[in-house]
């Protein structure tokens, strides 16, 4: 049976006290400072705790694709940003050390926005909210502010609750807020760009020769394509104790063990692979390889010591897109 969502609980859910604008801050355009051509790491941090603190229903992947989109044209943007599959997304209002978050998206409420009037630009969504109920909220930004927060649950076309800025209002309010809005329209996607969350702090950088940087690379490839990662007795013969408490750690089981899988891709339950391709770049050792039909990229930490090689360390390559075979739009590789 499909839940039914009250207004209550999506009241909420919700942060629904209005931003207003900054009375330090002036109307005049021309007083803002000059927005950088990518935000900040502090404001992709801020974002993110944002988005991770909402009670709204939201995904458990990092947001890591973003683009700036001026919802209300005043000439500073806002950030627009999705998870590596686009399955959930934000919109955030950053500037001037302003940090809030606009609205999620998600597979059922899918964002659009509004003509803009009077200086003020739309964030909007709508969609089912289980059962017969209809989810609407519409937010309101001027000048890269915050100024207005709506939201209305229908149920069998019936207002069931409505709030403007945190107070609940009437039907009849809901109605003619919503009736003075101006026209809709579609948010115009553009090019996005790929936040690195790459965690490098797992492969710290070695000075190896050019000479062991090919018996480190034929390496990789034989333990890669004869999957010897999942052996123990090699994992204790040809890793660091560094590396080896990586693996311990990364174990989600019960008891204690190896997480071999890091050398992998997703798919745990393939027979395997083999490598495409392997380059160094900035000390680090990037391996391409196949797994079940998957393409992936992982980046291997190693030196050399007595003639053999040692592992320091393994992190994904979050800058790589995987290939899913099992994905709907899934083209061959």
């Amino acid at each position: 049976m499909k839940k039914v969502l009250t207004f209550a609980a999506l009241l909420a859910a919700l942060t629904l006290a209005a931003c207003g604008g900054n009375p330090n801050k002036q109307n005049n355009q021309t007083a803002k400072t000059v927005q950088p051509a990518t935000p900040s790491e502090e404001d992709f941090a801020a974002m993110q705790e944002l988005y991770d603190d909402s009670d709204e229903d939201h995904g458990w992947m990092p947001l890591c694709k973003w683009q700036y989109v001026d919802l209300d044209g005043d000439g500073i943007n806002e950030v627009w940003m999705r998870d590596r599959d686009e399955e959930y997304g934000a919109f955030f209002a950053v500037s001037d050390g302003y940090r809030e978050l606009i609205g999620i998206e998600t597979d059922r409420f899918q964002p659009y926005t509004r003509e803009i009037r009077d200086g003020k630009g739309y964030f909007c969504k709508s969609g089912a909210a289980g059962g017969p109920s209809y989810y609407t909220e519409i937010v309101a930004l001027k000048d890269s502010r915050i100024v207005e927060r709506f939201n209305e649950l229908q149920v069998y076309g019936e207002t069931d609750g409505a709030g403007l800025n945190g107070e609940e209002i009437d039907a009849e309010a809901a109605a003619a807020y919503k009736e003075a809005l101006p026209e809709a329209k579609e948010l115009e996607i553009g090019e996005w760009n790929l936040l690195d969350l790459t965690d490098y702090k797992r492969v710290p950088v070695h000075d190896n020769s050019a000479k062991d940087d090919k018996l480190i690379m034929d390496f990789i490839t034989e333990m890669y394509n004869n999957s010897l990662y999942s052996e123990v007795d090699f994992l204790e013969e040809h890793c660091t104790p560094r590396m080896l408490q990586q693996l311990l750690d990364d174990y989600e089981y019960d008891g204690e063990g190896y997480a071999f899988w890091d050398f992998r891709s997703e798919s745990n339950d393939s027979t395997g692979g083999e490598i495409i391709d392997i380059e160094k770049k900035d000390g680090r050792y990037y391996y391409e390889a196949s797994d079940g039909g998957y393409i992936f990229r992982n980046i291997l930490s190693a030196f050399v010591q007595d003639g053999k090689v040692m592992f320091d360390g393994i992190a994904v390559d979050e800058t790589y897109e995987v290939f899913d075979p099992f994905a709907n739009d899934a083209e061959e590789y």
